[in-house]
């Protein structure tokens, strides 16, 4: 007797990176603590439960010990003795005798115990502000995140995830996407996170479809059955029709062949039909995605986001030594092309498990991130620098600093790297870096005039911009529809960025999502851009769109745009130039 065909179904979720992907269901769990299930265990069971407990901890502190040999083989000293730190946590009377007595005295299982323990420790240390307890705080999340795993089963690598899976997960952490195999995963599907976010920025430059707002939880018992997602319309088809298989089998073909013939079409130079040169460049994030730009002949490296080496790590507290090993390998996969390194930018999001002390902010996003967090943090921000000069001496590299919003601050970022730069002058390293700075907020556009004096180059980040400028947390599925830098308010400072970098003869580069959009780049060349940057495998998509523009046409649609008072009117008109190129 055969089974019976279980019927087909469609969900509607928020479209986050482009695609058809067709696979298999694999529900990857995430295990928080806010998410820890608390139970009863009855009494002739509790030793056995303390046991279970015993053992998680036992598995943590061979997982720190294994690291720590790791990182002294590496001679990684200061990394291994944070490691040291945490091994020693494990063994501290409030990990051991105090839960498990607790298990005992309340018959609850140990999850439930132990992070109701670590609750209680965080928020007895976070009323004291100073640094050491702080910092004691995040090295007690992060051993508990690892007793946590040990407990629920050892948590799933990504790396371990089945050929062509489509991954359902509550949320997906800018470092797991960012070190992922991108050949192994068809698709993701969340339940958190938007079409601005890390994660879905590094989605999208590695090709990978991805639909958010989906709830995943309800999924999780579902077995590996056929499952399409389309990431353009954001659908996600539960046990397709043979007709419905049939038709995405075509799309997905469709949609490779037409990139492969893209790849194809691919010259160093690229210009407008009328001639204006426009210069591409990649945005990278790992050596991964340095190593695979070389296939899309970009001009250089226009934006290497430094912290995505690291992240992985869950750790920025690094050894100038460590840094320079990285950093020197990413010079040398550059094969001499030009490079800007933007310094570590961290928070918001880019907060993994909670390891930098900010992490208790109630609004990471609005908090100490990006050029605040580093002179907060002199010390790393110029051990990082230090890293970056020396790895760097024979190339052609230049250092950019994210988000800011006042000129001081600009100011007080050069001090720093004036002294790196003296002392590395006396160590033999003569190489003065150009300095440039994010435009990201509306502070930073309303003040351009000011800040393009200090710097020696303008990098306009259209994707936190947009955020700021609109209020609305590029990462919240809800208000995707009307996240958009089509706002006239954003392509107003665009415009506004662009001319006065021009006047003072600084150049400016865009290097936010609308870089990768070729719907953006006829109105992008009409505001007076000539310099992209994109993730490597958008960039014949946008050698193509230039090719296909001319500067006049492209001038007067700006100004079009530029008189448009409505989001709505600003998305109809790109909208109708869309359908236009698509039909011819």
């Amino acid at each position: 007797m055969s089974a019976t065909k279980e019927k087909e179904f469609r969900l509607q979720g928020a479209s986050v990176s482009e695609g058809v992907a067709i696979g298999h269901l694999f529900f990857l769990p995430t295990y928080l603590q806010e998410s820890v299930a608390e139970f009863s265990v009855m009494r002739h069971h509790l030793e056995a439960e303390v046991q279970r407990y015993q053992t998680a901890l036992e598995r943590s502190r061979e997982d720190l010990l294994f690291l720590r040999f790791s990182l002294k083989k590496e001679n990684s000293q200061e990394a291994s003795d944070i490691i040291e730190t945490h091994i020693q946590m494990l063994e501290d009377p409030m990990m051991t005798v105090h839960v498990e007595e607790k298990i005992r005295s309340t018959e609850k299982n140990a999850e439930s115990v132990f992070s109701s323990v670590i609750r209680e420790y965080e928020k007895k240390f976070s009323r004291i502000k100073d640094p050491f307890f702080q910092q004691r705080i995040v090295d007690v999340l992060d051993v508990s995140k690892r007793v946590l795993d040990h407990l629920a089963g050892k948590r799933v690598n990504l790396s371990d995830i089945p050929q062509d899976s489509v991954v359902f997960t509550k949320e997906i952490s800018p470092s797991d996407m960012a070190t992922l195999q991108a050949s192994r995963i068809g698709a993701f599907v969340t339940q958190q996170g938007g079409g601005s976010s890390h994660a879905a920025l590094i989605a999208r430059s590695k090709g990978i479809p991805y639909v958010s707002n989906i709830d995943v939880s309800i999924f999780q018992k579902i077995g590996p059955s056929c499952i399409i997602v389309d990431g353009k319309s954001g659908e996600v088809i539960f046990h397709p029709e043979a007709e419905t298989l049939s038709k995405y089998r075509e799309i997905k073909t469709r949609l490779k062949t037409t990139y492969q013939l893209l790849q194809q079409d691919v010259f160093p130079v690229t210009e407008t039909m009328d001639g204006y040169p426009v210069h591409i460049y990649a945005n990278i994030g790992n050596v991964t995605d340095l190593e695979e730009m070389h296939v899309y002949r970009p001009e250089g490296v226009g934006l290497f986001r430094s912290e995505y080496l690291f992240l992985e790590k869950h750790t920025v507290f690094l050894s100038e030594e460590e840094q320079l090993e990285s950093y020197r390998e990413v010079a040398l996969k550059t094969q001499g092309l030009p490079i800007v390194m933007r310094v570590f930018d961290l928070g918001g999001d880019k907060n993994p498990d909670g390891f930098l002390e900010e992490a208790k902010e109630s609004n990471p996003i609005l908090g100490c991130r990006g050029i605040r967090f580093l002179l907060k943090h002199p010390e790393i921000f110029y051990t990082q620098l230090r890293a970056i000069m020396r790895a760097f001496q024979d190339s052609e590299a230049k250092i950019l600093l994210p988000l800011i919003s006042d000129p001081q601050e600009i100011l007080e970022a050069k001090k720093i790297i004036n002294i790196v730069q003296e002392e590395l002058k006396k160590e033999g390293y003569t190489k003065i870096f150009p300095i440039g700075c994010m435009i990201e907020v509306p502070s930073a556009a309303f003040l351009c005039d000011a800040i393009a004096k200090e710097v020696d180059f303008l990098s306009i980040g259209t994707n936190d911009l947009t955020q700021y400028t609109l209020g609305m947390d590029r990462g919240n599925p809800v208000i995707q529809d009307f996240f958009s830098p089509n706002h006239p308010s954003v392509i107003r400072m665009i415009k506004m960025i662009v001319t006065e970098a021009k006047r003072q003869n600084k150049p400016v580069t865009i290097c936010g999502e609308m870089a990768s959009s070729p719907v953006f780049i006829p109105l992008l060349l009409g505001l007076g851009l000539s310099e992209f940057s994109c993730s490597p495998r958008h960039i014949p998509l946008i050698k193509r769109a230039v090719r296909k523009c001319t500067l006049l046409d492209s001038f007067k649609l700006a100004q079009k745009v530029l008189q448009m008072g409505s989001y709505c009117e600003v998305t109809r008109l790109l909208a109708s130039l869309d359908e236009s190129e698509a039909s011819s």
